[in-house]
């Protein structure tokens, strides 16, 4: 596979203790501080190492952060293990001193300021084409990251001034910023890169213009900007780069590298990945969204997993009956594809399963003496590896999709809804909806059916916390659907969440109110 977007020097450039440390330590790599910020090649080794941090926030094995808010919708039935508490909204755990809390913040501002020091030492080189792809790449990741902070936490400090060894003592102005300071901001950079990016790119992973303009019609939505969502839609849809593919393939192999993908998070097993020179670490997505059915076969014993149960899993976050009831089983291909809906035994032995026998090649029933077993519940196997990995290896390098057309199609199917104009928005409706298999959708369009669409389509894909938030019923969906009642751990956020609405949203860290005085930067409402 591909994946030759991360260099050697990463490791400093990233986690350097200090902007003075740094510009004095010059050799602890082969290239200098003067290499980096004062060449065009070295700018490019510095955005490289963005998507090498980038993938560590989706590598945080001890706080499960990237995995959270997949868990707090109305999508998914929570199970156990780290991060839980985000998925039943528990007050004890929720609050300003979250490990999860403080490593995005962290890692989003540490990507924003590394992004800041490269968009401005640009500023004193010549003006090139690839100059500006290079700065292109460093203001997507900017504005991703700003847009991530602000839909979760709501109020956060904007800043684009790079650390210097001049000013990393000043003091800094803390106030949290307006949502039009905010977007503003997002807009300019993603419109720079528009300008400046192609549609695709020679080196898979990187940033283009199609996701700039992916980014900047999501963004919009948030502004009820539904013009600009459908202006990017149709820009993107029209460029001839990029279409739905056959259901099947969407996610079916380790490179995702496909035309429906426009964004696409590399990973492989070839050295220099994730800050390391060594072989990197995977990702546990592949584990995360499928039912721990080997605990009934053999629990960790390497027989006990099988490809043909997609390998090694934790089983913390499942589909919910909810998301379930709103696929046609017998027409919408999604519910087969994107699910696993039984376990084999795939053993040559028969398995003593509660009062049951399970012969060998036999799937496991839901039931085991009266009660549903989560250890067989459906899963999600859009992030499942049978390619990149053994069947009992817990990490994954199965590539990881950011953004896709298809959602693309549903954003603009709702600004063109809320324009009022029923015929734009049952155009990107079906989209995906006779892609899956049902019949073309000519009836009056709803905010509704949107809802649906975006999760029969959309699942576990990140975005439906943001998405239920942005609509303003993310507690009306949680009480109502969160979860499976014969599960009666997995509902406690039906009742913990309406009792706190302040949950809908993120406390600030506790350590950074703390250095940003709360004087200047109290802490969001309901926590303390």
């Amino acid at each position: 596979m591909k994946k030759n977007i991360l260099f050697i020097f990463t490791a400093c450039f990233l986690f350097t203790t200090s902007c003075s440390d740094f510009l004095d330590e010059e050799h602890k790599t082969k290239y200098s501080s003067e290499y980096v910020f004062g060449t065009p090649e070295g700018l490019k080794l510095a955005v490289n190492a963005l998507y090498a941090l980038q993938r560590y926030y989706a590598n945080d094995t001890e706080n499960a952060t990237i995995f959270a808010l997949e868990r707090g919708t109305d999508l998914a039935v929570t199970n156990g293990g780290t991060g839980n508490f985000y998925g039943i909204y528990d007050p004890n755990y929720l609050k300003p001193s979250a490990g999860q809390v403080g490593f995005m913040w962290r890692t989003m501002y540490q990507i924003i300021g590394k992004a800041n020091e490269i968009i401005a030492a640009a500023e004193d080189l010549e003006d090139t084409p690839s100059l500006r792809a290079t700065v292109s790449e460093a203001k997507c990741f900017r504005a991703q990251s700003y847009f991530l902070l602000y839909r979760t936490f709501d109020r956060i400090w904007l800043n684009i001034q790079p650390t210097t060894a001049e000013n990393v003592n000043d003091p800094r102005d803390f106030h949290a910023a307006s949502e039009k300071e905010v977007f503003d901001l997002i807009y300019e950079d993603l419109e720079y890169a528009i300008t400046n990016l192609d549609w695709v790119s020679d080196e898979a992973g990187r940033f283009t213009q199609a996701a700039a303009r992916h980014m900047k019609a999501k963004a919009a939505l948030w502004l009820k900007d539904w013009d600009t969502t459908l202006e990017q839609v149709e820009e993107i849809e029209k460029s001839g780069h990029f279409d739905l593919i056959a259901l099947n393939e969407v996610f079916n192999a380790g490179d995702l590298n496909h035309k429906e993908a426009l964004m696409v998070q590399q990973w492989s097993k070839n050295p220099g990945g994730n800050l390391s020179n060594a072989t990197p670490k995977g990702n546990y997505y592949a584990a995360y969204f499928i039912a721990q059915y080997r605990t009934e076969i053999g629990g960790t014993a390497e027989y006990a997993c099988s490809y043909d149960n997609w390998g090694y899993t934790y089983g913390r976050c499942l589909p919910s009956p909810y998301l379930f009831s709103l696929y046609d089983k017998a027409k919408d291909k999604r519910y087969q594809e994107y699910y696993i809906h039984q376990y084999k035994n795939t053993t040559d032995k028969n398995i003593t399963y509660g009062s049951a026998t399970v012969k060998p090649g036999d799937y496991f029933p839901l039931y085991k003496n009266g009660s549903i077993n989560k250890n067989v519940y459906p899963g999600c196997i859009k992030y499942g590896d049978k390619w990149t990995r053994t069947a009992s290896e817990t990490r994954s390098y199965k590539d990881v999709i950011v953004y896709r057309l298809a959602e693309s199609y549903i954003m603009a199917a709702e600004a063109a809804l809320m324009k009022n104009d029923q015929t734009l928005a049952k155009y990107y409706f079906n989209k995906t909806w006779e892609r899956a298999g049902n019949d073309k959708f000519t009836g009056v369009l709803t905010m509704k059916d949107i809802m649906d669409e975006q999760a029969r389509e959309l699942s576990f894909e990140g975005d439906r916390w943001y998405f239920l938030k942005r609509l303003g019923i993310l507690i009306e969906q949680i009480k109502a659907y969160a979860g499976d009642p014969e599960i009666p751990a997995s509902i406690l956020g039906r009742n913990n969440l309406p009792a706190n609405p302040h949950f809908v949203r993120w406390p600030i860290p506790e350590a950074e109110v703390i250095n940003m005085g709360a004087e200047n930067f109290p802490q969001n409402i309901g926590y303390k």
